[in-house]
């Protein structure tokens, strides 16, 4: 890996990790899979995969080792991926771009009840269904937030990525 991709990488961590703390004060905006999916739209798919898995490395040292923090070693890079690999497709379209971000905002709030499996299936769907309505909210705030600030942010990521 070249020092380039190294000091990238720990640039996006950063700003994904701010953006993460920072925008968690701010009740149902939920900013990362915004940032997250940008990063993945913009950059090669080695520096959004590993620059999401160093983000979510440095939030599990902040929020301590716990299975809900360990979803998050699961879910971001695995965002990084699956957008990495349909960015062809996603950049077409700003649609593209809010029903992605849209409906990845709503897994997240879904995706991070399963560590409740470890105690108990009914406890799970219990937290599942309850965790439905903020999930709904998320969505639809994360959707207004790319349809406001997609375009913008897109042009700041082409300067940068050069």
């Amino acid at each position: 890996m070249r020092v380039k991709d190294l000091c990238m990488i720990a640039l996006i961590a950063t700003l994904e990790y701010i953006v993460f703390t920072y925008f968690s004060y701010i009740l149902y905006l939920e900013c990362i899979t915004f940032t997250i999916m940008m990063i993945a739209l913009y950059f090669n798919t080695k520096i959004a995969i590993t620059s999401s898995l160093v983000f979510t490395l440095l939030n599990c040292l902040n929020m301590g080792i716990s299975p809900w923090s360990m979803m998050y070693l699961l879910v971001y890079p695995l965002y990084s991926l699956v957008i990495s690999l349909g960015k062809k497709l996603i950049k077409q379209k700003v649609q593209y771009a809010i029903i992605t971000c849209t409906l990845l905002s709503f897994l997240t709030g879904q995706l991070l009840q399963l560590p409740y499996l470890l105690v108990s299936k009914n406890i799970t769907y219990l937290y599942l269904l309850a965790g439905l309505k903020t999930s709904l909210i998320q969505a639809i705030l994360s959707g207004i937030f790319t349809s406001i600030c997609y375009h913008k942010t897109a042009k700041v990521l082409q300067r940068w990525e050069r």
